[in-house]
């Protein structure tokens, strides 16, 4: 599959090469090049603050610019802002004069006056503060009446220099006590965020937008308790790219125009067997709700045909609650689980099916494991496998490992690989891997990317039995290879979740109204 669009991950000193020899020194392309960054940067913002509250009637922005590019981007999301917000009003709170600032970002600042300038105060150059005291009672005096809903950190970005200077590590530090900002974004990069090092505080961010292209430090670990939460502002610089030769192991970013594989028009004649019969085995008498959220994501993922082989206890009340699928009763042991004499009964529905997803809710059980190792022996086909199923024991005999997709967590991918690096383990077994996190990564024998979709709100428990379901719904159609059936299920499942959250926050809902938004996440650009 050639359009899986996957955009590269850069050091800075590769991302300053690549926009030199893009915009050529050229203040026009380069202004052009800003526009889109910026525009697109509020666009994000609007959405991203909805994860929180919903926007206030008069919010206020408050804005951090430094002298370069960084600063130019971070003007013209907050110009794009109030464009978009008649009500809203913008704090800037410059790190020099504009003097001292590079043309671009004085000419950001300039048009922003001209079109917005009565919605925009103006607090005295940062450079000038010297003592610490002096930046808290600027602080001081700002919020003395109100808060901010949103903050946008563009200070230093990729052209940072560290450490940070006296004044500014004052500043960071001031700032992220700071307890009246509703949502605080960075431009590319937090401020004290390097690519060599880090500060020892760096200028706190809920959202990092990567804008144009993704450089490396924002996917350093330690360096992710500034960064929040990673978006990937997508504005064409890399269009020149053949993806479908990007056959190295070298870390990239998955589009999310790469959801639009998923927005297509159904054959007008197909049936139920056209869009692929999945075989879920999932549950145990303690864990039956893990098995239903798998079946109810698949059938809402497009699934033709769902066969979901469960501890015979649950198939009456399955059966009532979501009779679109077909529910296998299966002998069970005595503490609840999938016994292995049930293995013939499964036999049978194999045989018809595209593919298998195992693991949800199926416990700890040997005998149940015993089942699993069976199943994957007779199996042939496509298969996903999560949660109890992920253990070295039951893989490490399983026959061509490279037609199965794991889907660990971080804890449950040390139970299968040690301390090896995941692109090692998939090398070595074939296999392809969505290691799920907070940025999910899915790494295969010759492509490795992260999804950058998603909210917070997934970490909840039965999340990943979600993803499970929609994974094998994709598998089960037989229309994408196994890195890119598990690439577009992570995106659309994050991108779900973006529109949940969005809709009602990141608190009071279920995980399973996830499901509800899988029509919104393909249907709408964004």
């Amino acid at each position: 599959m050639n359009d899986l669009l996957i955009d590269p991950i850069l050091s800075c000193e590769e991302a300053r090469a690549l926009e030199a020899e893009l915009l050529g020194g050229n203040e026009e392309n380069e202004w052009q090049a800003m526009n889109r960054v910026g525009e697109a940067l509020g666009d994000s913002l609007l959405r991203d603050m909805r994860e929180l509250r919903t926007i206030p009637h008069r919010p206020r922005i408050l804005v951090f610019v430094g002298k370069g590019h960084n600063g130019g981007d971070a003007l013209i999301a907050t110009k794009r802002l109030l464009k978009t917000i008649p009500t809203a009003r913008a704090v800037v709170w410059p790190l020099c004069s504009w003097d001292e600032c590079r043309p671009l970002c004085r000419r950001a600042y300039e048009e922003m006056i001209e079109l917005v300038g009565k919605r925009v105060e103006e607090v005295g150059r940062l450079s000038s503060f010297v003592e610490h005291q002096e930046i808290e009672s600027a602080l001081e005096l700002l919020f003395e009446k109100e808060g901010f809903a949103a903050s946008i950190d563009g200070l230093l970005g990729m052209q940072s220099k560290l450490p940070l200077s006296s004044v500014l590590k004052n500043f960071v530090s001031a700032i992220n006590k700071i307890v009246q900002i509703g949502v605080r974004v960075a431009v590319d990069i937090p401020t004290g965020v390097g690519e060599e090092s880090t500060s020892e505080e760096a200028l706190r961010a809920d959202f990092t937008y990567a804008t144009g292209i993704a450089k490396t430090p924002i996917f350093i670990e330690e360096n992710q308790k500034w960064t929040g939460r990673l978006r990937y502002l997508d504005v064409g610089f890399f269009t020149h790219l053949d993806n479908s030769e990007n056959k190295d192991l070298r870390a990239g970013v998955l589009c999310n125009s790469a959801l639009k594989n998923l927005r297509k028009l159904r054959a007008v004649y197909s049936d139920k067997r056209s869009n692929g019969h999945l075989f879920l085995l999932a549950g145990s008498r303690e864990l039956g709700g893990a098995a239903m959220m798998a079946a109810q994501a698949a059938l809402k993922s497009g699934v033709g045909l769902l066969t979901v082989g469960i501890p015979e206890s649950l198939h009456s009340s399955f059966v009532a609650q979501r009779p679109e699928a077909m529910w296998v009763s299966l002998p069970e042991t005595p503490q609840g689980g999938l016994a292995l004499e049930g293995l013939g009964k499964i036999r049978q529905f194999l045989a018809k099916s595209t593919a298998l997803a195992i693991g949800p809710g199926i416990g700890l059980e040997a005998e149940t494991h015993s089942l699993v190792r069976e199943i994957l022996n007779i199996w042939k086909g496509p298969a996903i496998l999560d949660a109890d199923a992920l253990r070295a024991e039951i893989l490490e005999k399983v026959p061509s490992p490279e037609r199965l997709i794991l889907t660990p967590h971080a804890g449950e991918f040390d139970r299968l690989g040690g301390s090896e690096p995941v692109e090692e383990y998939c090398t070595k077994t074939g296999s392809t891997v969505v290691l799920k996190g907070a940025h999910s990564q899915i790494v295969s024998t010759s492509r490795w990317a992260y999804s950058l979709t998603g909210s917070s709100m997934l970490a909840r428990a039965g999340s990943g039995d979600l993803l499970t379901g929609i994974i094998g719904s994709l598998l089960a159609k037989s229309e994408y290879d196994l890195f890119s059936a598990a690439a577009l299920a992570v995106l659309w499942h994050g991108r779900a979740a973006e529109v949940l959250a969005r809709q009602h926050g990141q608190e009071a809902v279920y995980v399973t109204d996830l499901l509800d938004y899988l029509s919104f996440a393909i249907r709408n650009d964004f």
